[in-house]
């Protein structure tokens, strides 16, 4: 677990699991959540505590009166809707999509966004022993990559456009905050000023989710970032 200070953002915010809890959270940001609560069992129970709270409330609400035709317009919409995504997953014919790396390393459901092993996919090299794989959204308002350092190496100084949500999946980071280790949740505001540095025997390899490109503090940097964001 971390060895943070009390302010590092290693555990997220309450208000974050219930939006988790409510289906309100969007895709990417649903993705990192469900793939944290992957690896914290203890995240976990508090999210099935806050889902039981959730549908007791709906039983209290009287219920609505359904309009003349709801059911046949049900029954249509499942006659002319495809098959569902989770037959395709299972299918035995289905490209298998990691190896034993990826599956010690990355949990479900991101495991399922790479649609490749780590090995195999296109990273992007963003500086010396840093690559990243974007990986596509729908939500214009995020950004979502997988990030890989080697051991020793560190993010150049930087703050952010909007919020930046780091959770790492396998080795360590540290920065002026604190530790995180395989679990942990990094919160930082666009104010936060930081650069993470990678474990110096682990590296580290982390999801992480913004709301716009990172504002690093070196215009040499700032410059190279352009050149090579895709």
């Amino acid at each position: 677990m971390a060895e943070a200070k009390p302010d590092a953002g290693t555990m997220p915010g309450e208000d974050l699991l219930l939006d988790y809890a409510s289906g309100a959270l969007p895709e990417p940001v649903s993705v990192l959540v469900a793939t944290l609560l992957a690896l914290r069992p203890d995240l976990r129970r508090t999210v099935s505590g806050m889902e039981a709270v959730g549908g007791y409330l709906l039983e209290e609400i009287e219920p609505a009166a359904l309009s003349d035709g709801a059911f046949d317009a049900v029954l249509t919409r499942i006659d002319t809707a495809g098959p569902p995504v989770e037959a395709a997953a299972n299918d035995d014919g289905a490209v298998r999509t990691s190896d034993a790396e990826t599956i010690a390393a990355v949990p479900e459901p991101l495991r399922s966004y790479l649609g490749a092993p780590l090995s195999g996919l296109a990273w992007r090299k963003r500086g010396p022993g840093i690559e990243e794989y974007r990986l596509p959204v729908t939500d214009a308002r995020f950004e979502m990559s997988v990030l890989r350092l080697g051991p020793g190496r560190s993010v150049p100084s930087h703050s952010h456009e909007g919020s930046e949500l780091t959770l790492v999946l396998d080795g360590a980071f540290s920065d002026d905050a604190g530790r995180y280790a395989r679990g942990d949740l990094a919160v930082n505001g666009e104010e936060d000023l930081h650069a993470p540095r990678a474990d110096p025997k682990e590296g580290c390899l982390c999801l992480a989710i913004t709301g716009g490109p990172l504002r690093f503090s070196n215009p040499l940097v700032r410059l190279f970032d352009r050149m090579t964001r895709g």
